[in-house]
This record gives C-alpha cells, structure tokens and sequence, in this order.
C-alpha cells in the first residue's frame, strides 16, 4: 500500500510544482494587468478633464481598488489550480486564465492607443 502512495506522490510532484510555477507567473501577469488598467483610468480621466484633485483621487484609490482585486484573484488562482492538479485538468484552467489575461491586457493598451 504505502509503494502505491510513493509512485501516487512521484506522479503529482511534477504537477503540484507546475501548479504553483504557473500560479506565480499568472499572479505576475496579474500585476502588470494593474498597472496597465491604472494607466487606462488616468489617461480617461485625464481626456474627460478632471480636476486634479480628483484626477490623483482616481489614480490612488484605483491603485488600492485594483490591488485588493488582485490579491483576492490570486488566492482564488491559487485554489483553482490546486484543484486543477487534483482533477487532472490544470493545464484547461491556466489556459482561460492566461487567456483572461491577455485579452484584459490588450483592451487596455488599445484603449491607450484610443485616448493618446
């Protein structure tokens, strides 16, 4: 019995460090996201001319809003890729968050390309 948890063990190694290999680059991924949607919300509201008071009110709560998003998004990565390992589907599930990812990015850095 314990033979068959050692060869168990061996064979989820590989996955679990994948997992987490994959969660720190998502949550990088992550970061950058914030930044270029911190820039996006300062370039809007520069072109719709606030105030600055409120135009540093927006870049400074969004720096808050958007970190608090992150590190909830990356506790629940971290949750769903772990299960991911336990039903063999990981791979599926870093894939439509890469993909989430991307695609947030790319609205972002066309909506700079749009208010520049």
């Amino acid at each position: 019995m314990s033979s068959n948890s050692s060869q168990n063990t061996r064979q989820l190694l590989p996955l679990y460090l994948a997992c987490y290999a994959l969660w720190i680059g998502l949550s990088a991924l992550g970061v950058w996201l914030i930044f270029a949607v911190r820039s996006v919300l300062v370039g809007l509201a520069f072109a719709l001319r606030f105030n600055p008071w409120v135009l540093r009110a927006i870049d400074n709560f969004g720096v808050v809003t958007l970190g608090l998003i992150w590190l909830m998004g990356i506790l629940l990565l971290e949750y769903s890729l772990r299960q991911g390992v336990v039903k063999n589907r990981l791979w599926g599930r870093a894939t439509r968050v890469f993909v989430a990812e991307a695609v947030a990015l790319g609205l972002c850095y066309g909506l700079r390309l749009f208010l520049t």
